[in-house]
């Protein structure tokens, strides 16, 4: 009768352990899944002049809803003055020659601030610093 308990406790036990590997596994699996279901791929390039600038080129995977003021400081280094963006990884805009950063969204001129912008899938930003 003692060993008839001890293998059924065992059992139980074995059994409660597998049970709980299995959930955690589906978890984690659940977690990797809405990770790459909320994410999106976006393009960003920058010219200067007409001139793109390659090494500034990036194709990037964001967060779904992403903001492209908050994406750009985080992969460039951004100089701003009230959310309007003044310098692109050195490439400063110049008043007096009256050239400044503008930004298309997929071809056509961005509607929005970059702070308002909130970027979608397969989005291509172009960033250009030319005479206005």
């Amino acid at each position: 009768m003692k060993k008839f308990l001890a293998l059924l406790a065992a059992g139980l036990v074995l059994t409660g352990c597998s049970t709980t590997d299995t959930a955690v596994e589906s978890s984690s699996e659940a977690a990797v899944s809405s990770v790459v279901e909320e994410s999106i791929s976006v393009t960003i390039q920058v010219s200067v002049d007409g001139e793109g600038v390659e090494d500034l080129t990036k194709t990037l995977e964001v967060e779904k809803g992403a903001i492209l003021l908050d994406v750009m400081k985080q992969h460039y280094e951004i100089e701003e003055t009230d959310t309007f963006v003044n310098t692109i990884n050195g490439y400063k805009q110049d008043d007096a020659n009256k050239k400044y950063w503008l930004f298309d969204v997929n071809g056509k001129m961005g509607m929005k601030g970059a702070n308002e912008t909130e970027l979608q899938e397969g989005d291509v930003i172009e960033w250009k610093l030319e005479k206005n």
